[in-house]
């Protein structure tokens, strides 16, 4: 490779074929660059921080599924207290009428069922938003912990692969990642900056709630 001090290009040449190449100085800043850009994008610390964003990309969409169940379950225990309440005050013929209705649609009580699924909706957005925040708040300590661990095992590809991560059942300000039959726990500071944060991990019942 030699520089040309006349017009500022660079001549590389082929060793194997003796072919020339001319590249200007921009071209070689930009192939630096670029160069530079994919080695950094491809340490696995960087690919750690893109696995991190899909687990809460995905914590989102559990989220609103969870909210479209809740909605749904509370619009079917609306119409039960909606008709209950006009049968209440209906006079006796309108009342024989709208409880036929009330029979024939399944109208009369609310079901178990629906009771159940309206609560494990809540319980399900409160999961997901919790695991979303935590996600967000740890991700320095998940790169440093899981990039040792997946180092030491040999398993770094399988934790690309198939690392699942959940709240811990016993202790609630830890956040574990699991794969290969491994699983490393995370927890920091981040309960004791948001102990007094209700909104958006316990959320108020008459209020419309986000992730």
């Amino acid at each position: 490779m030699a520089a040309n001090m006349v017009d500022g290009t660079t001549t590389i040449v082929d060793p194997n074929t003796g072919q020339q190449y001319h590249v200007t100085q921009g071209q070689l800043d930009a192939f630096n660059d670029a160069y530079s850009l994919a080695l950094s994008e491809s340490t696995q610390e960087h690919l750690t921080s893109l696995l991190i964003q899909d687990q809460i990309i995905g914590q989102q969409v559990e989220f609103e599924a969870q909210k479209n169940v809740m909605v749904n379950e509370a619009q079917k225990i609306a119409a039960v207290t909606a008709i209950a309440a006009e049968i209440e005050v209906a006079d006796e013929s309108t009342k024989i009428g709208m409880e036929k209705y009330a029979t024939d649609n399944g109208l009369r009580e609310i079901k178990q069922e629906t009771r159940d699924t309206y609560a494990a909706s809540i319980e399900g957005m409160v999961v997901a938003s919790r695991t979303k925040n935590m996600l967000e708040q740890y991700e320095g300590a998940i790169i440093e912990a899981t990039t040792f661990s997946t180092q030491a095992s040999g398993t770094v590809q399988a934790f690309y692969d198939t690392a699942a991560v959940s709240i811990d059942d016993l202790y609630v300000n830890q956040l574990n990642l699991a794969w290969s039959g491994i699983t490393v726990g995370v927890e920091n500071e981040f309960w004791s900056n948001n102990l007094n944060v209700e909104q958006g991990y316990f959320p108020d019942p008459g209020l419309e709630v986000f992730p």
